[in-house]
C-alpha cells in the first residue's frame, strides 16, 4: 500500500528538502521535491500527491495563506523552524492535518505521515460504512437475459479503460448503476463517484459547477475518480464546447483563472436520448459528441427484459430493510403480474412497485397482486387504450396531459411516486402541472 503512495515536500532549504525526501523514501512512500510554492502547485496539477509536507515560509508565498485550497486537494502537514501552540492552531485551523517544528526527527516525521494516512484510512472506512447504510454498496447489473448479460459484459471490459464513455437509455432504465458499476470494477474504484445532473442544474452556473471558480468545481473535486455526467443532452453548449477541449488536450482552468490544471478524472456521461437525436442539432456539439460516442453502452427498458423482472423485483426487495422484522417474499401470481406490465418508468417504477408492496402487505410475509396494485391495468392493452388514447390523433402537448391524468389517477395523486416514474423533481412535477 505505502509503495504507491507519494508525498511532495514543499521547503526552500534543498539540503533539508533531500533529508526529508531521502527518509520518506527508506520509509517506502515516492518522494517528489519543491522549493517554492508555484513548483508545488505545478506537481499538484500534473502529479497529484497523498500527502504534501509544506514549509511555513516560502520565498513566493506565505504557505499558510493558501492552506485552504490545498487542504481541500490532499492532506498537508505544515513545517515551521519556530514552533508556537497560537501557530499550531491556527495551522490546524486553516485546514492542517499535522504541524511539525523543525529539526524534524525521522521518528516523529514517521508517526506523523502514519497518522495522517490512518485518519485518511478511517475516513474512507466510515464513507464506506455510510453508503451500506444508506444501501449504496457495489451496485449491480442484475438480470441473466441476453440483453443483459451483453451489457454486463460490455460494462465490465470498458471499466478497465480510462477513456470517456456515453450510457444512453430510457429515463428509469438504470443508467447511474451502469456507470457506477463501471466505476466500481475499474481502476479509480477506491477514489470518489461524483455526480452532476445537467438537466437539473442552473444552467447559468452549471460551468463553475464543473470546471469550478473561486471553489474547485467537480472536475477538481472527483480528482483521481469518476464524475457522471447525467442527461448530457441538456448541458449548454458552450459549456459542452470547454468540455470537449478539457477531454480532448487533459487541462482546464476555472473562472477569472489563467493556471491550467490537469485533468485527472474519468467521465461518464448519459442520456436519454438516443444517439441520432444526440447528434441532430440543438444536442450535442460536433466535437463533443465524437468525443463520447467512441465508447457507448445502450441500457434496454424493462419491457425488453421481461424474462428479468422477477430476479429484479426480488432484488430490490433483498435491499429493502423490514420495520416491522417480516420477511418477506413476492407470490408467483405478484411476479408473474409484474411481468405483464409495460414499466414506462422502467427500474425506477418497478423498485417504487416493491417499496409499495413491502409497505401495504403490512405483517404478512408474503406480498400478494393487490398489494402492488397494478391489479386489472397489467396486460390488458384494451383498458390502457381508454386512459391513453391515440384514435383521435392528439397533439403532443395532449398527449402528456393525458398521461399525466392517467399516472395520477393510477397512483392515488401521489406526486411523489409520478414525480419518480417520471425521472423528475416533485418540483418541476408541480410546475408542469400548474401550467397545464
Amino acid at each position: 500500500m505505502a509503495a504507491t503512495q507519494s508525498i511532495l515536500v514543499v521547503d526552500d532549504d534543498a539540503i533539508l528538502r533531500r533529508l526529508l525526501l531521502r527518509q520518506i523514501e527508506q520509509l517506502g512512500f515516492r518522494a517528489v521535491g519543491a522549493g517554492t510554492l508555484t513548483e508545488a502547485l505545478a506537481v499538484l496539477d500534473t502529479d497529484p500527491p497523498d500527502l504534501v509536507l509544506l514549509d511555513q515560509k516560502l520565498p513566493d508565498a506565505t504557505s499558510t495563506d493558501h492552506l485552504p485550497d490545498l487542504a481541500e486537494r490532499c492532506p498537508v502537514i505544515v513545517l515551521t523552524a519556530h514552533g508556537s501552540v497560537d501557530q499550531a492552531v491556527g495551522a490546524v485551523k486553516a485546514g492542517a492535518a499535522d504541524y511539525l517544528t523543525k529539526p524534524i526527527s525521522p521518528r516523529m516525521l514517521e508517526l506523523a505521515i502514519a497518522r495522517v494516512f490512518e485518519a485518511a484510512r478511517l475516513r474512507n472506512e466510515v464513507g464506506l460504512l455510510r453508503r451500506e447504510v444508506k444501501g449504496q454498496e457495489t451496485p449491480e447489473i442484475v438480470g441473466h437475459t441476453a440483453e443483459v448479460c451483453k451489457l454486463r459484459e460490455r460494462a465490465r471490459m470498458l471499466a478497465e479503460a480510462e477513456m470517456p464513455v456515453l450510457i444512453h437509455g430510457e429515463s428509469g432504465a438504470g443508467k447511474r448503476t451502469v456507470a457506477r458499476f463501471i466505476h466500481e470494477n475499474g481502476p479509480r474504484a477506491e477514489a470518489s463517484f461524483a455526480e452532476l445532473q445537467c438537466a437539473r442544474a442552473d444552467g447559468s452556473h452549471l460551468a463553475d459547477e464543473l470546471f469550478g471558480a473561486a471553489a474547485p468545481g467537480l472536475l477538481e473535486a472527483a480528482r483521481g475518480g469518476t464524475l457522471f455526467l447525467s442527461d448530457i443532452g441538456r448541458m449548454p453548449q458552450v459549456v459542452q464546447r470547454r468540455l470537449a477541449a478539457a477531454l480532448e488536450t487533459g487541462a482546464f482552468t476555472r473562472r477569472g483563472s489563467a493556471r491550467e490544471i490537469g485533468l485527472q478524472v474519468r467521465v461518464i456521461a448519459a442520456s436519454s436520448q438516443g444517439l441520432p437525436e444526440l447528434a441532430a442539432e440543438g444536442g450535442l456539439v460536433p466535437e463533443l459528441f465524437y468525443i463520447l460516442t467512441a465508447f457507448t453502452l445502450e441500457v434496454p427498458p424493462l419491457r425488453a427484459r421481461r424474462a428479468d423482472i422477477p430476479e429484479l423485483a426480488n432484488h430490490f426487495l433483498s435491499r429493502r430493510r423490514f420495520a416491522l422484522d417480516v420477511e418477506k417474499t413476492i407470490s408467483r401470481k405478484t411476479l408473474e403480474l409484474l411481468q405483464k406490465w409495460d414499466w414506462p418508468g422502467n427500474l425506477r417504477e418497478l423498485r417504487n412497485v416493491v417499496e409499495r408492496g413491502v409497505i401495504l402487505s403490512g405483517r404478512s410475509a408474503t406480498i400478494q397482486p393487490d398489494h402492488v396494485e397494478l391489479g386489472q391495468q397489467a396486460g390488458l392493452t384494451e383498458q390502457r387504450d381508454k386512459g391513453i388514447s391515440v384514435a383521435d390523433e392528439p397533439t403532443l402537448e395532449q398527449l402528456r396531459d393525458r398521461y399525466l391524468d392517467f399516472l395520477l389517477q393510477r397512483h392515488d395523486n401521489n406526486r411523489r411516486v409520478v414525480a419518480g416514474i417520471l425521472g423528475i423533481s416533485e418540483r418541476s412535477l408541480y410546475r408542469i402541472l400548474s401550467q397545464r
